[in-house]
């Protein structure tokens, strides 16, 4: 896969709910959820060699539905964002240190809404010659995860656990994708999947 093929696949009709089933089984994708909020993450990828490696988070420990969870960098649209590209270029300054102006947006995957926060989430893929140095929010981000797509791929590496979703409430048989002592699921899982889905189109 290179930069240009991938810039081509995004341009074309993506996947989407069809292949967001995969690791949300028991979502009900036909209905439209309303009073939305707009978000966006930042998917920053670069090529090297036959490998695309990938920046995640891991967030901090809080009161809220999205603890410790892992995910791209990314949030909520502000009213003085420009638009929800700005929004994941924003976060990315803020969460990792990522310049505002670095990267070259290449399109964006299929929009996700989040249930537990009613979050329409919005990802869009950036790529790089080189990462720039990262640098944590130490309020938001516990760890900077850059590891290979291969290392998280979501066919050969999908896997199933019991997630504590927030005090007291436990999901379980969740699927995701194990990554060290990392398990990647929710969202992040069905974002990353799509990619993975065009990345192995030939």
């Amino acid at each position: 896969m290179t930069k240009k093929k991938l810039q081509q696949l995004i341009s074309n009709k993506l996947p989407g709910n069809e292949v967001h089933k995969a690791f949300s089984p028991m979502r009900d994708f036909s209905m439209k959820k309303t009073n939305t909020r707009e978000a966006a993450v930042a998917i920053h990828l670069k090529f090297i060699n036959q490998e695309v490696h990938v920046i995640l988070i891991k967030r901090t420990q809080y009161d809220g539905a999205h603890s410790q969870q892992i995910a791209f960098p990314g949030g909520k649209h502000d009213k003085t964002d420009t638009d929800l590209e700005y929004t994941a270029r924003r976060e990315s300054k803020e969460e990792v240190g990522i310049d505002i102006k670095k990267g070259t947006c290449i399109g964006q995957l299929s929009p996700v809404t989040i249930p537990v926060s009613y979050f329409r989430v919005t990802p869009f893929v950036f790529i790089h010659d080189e990462f720039p140095p990262l640098v944590k929010e130490a309020r938001e981000v516990q760890e900077i995860i850059c590891c290979r797509i291969s290392d998280i791929d979501t066919f050969s590496k999908k896997t199933h656990q019991n997630v504590l979703a927030k005090p007291g409430i436990t999901i379980k048989n969740v699927p995701g994708v194990s990554y060290k002592e990392h398990f990647i699921w929710g969202a992040t899982a069905l974002i990353l999947h799509e990619l993975n889905c065009l990345l192995k189109m030939s």
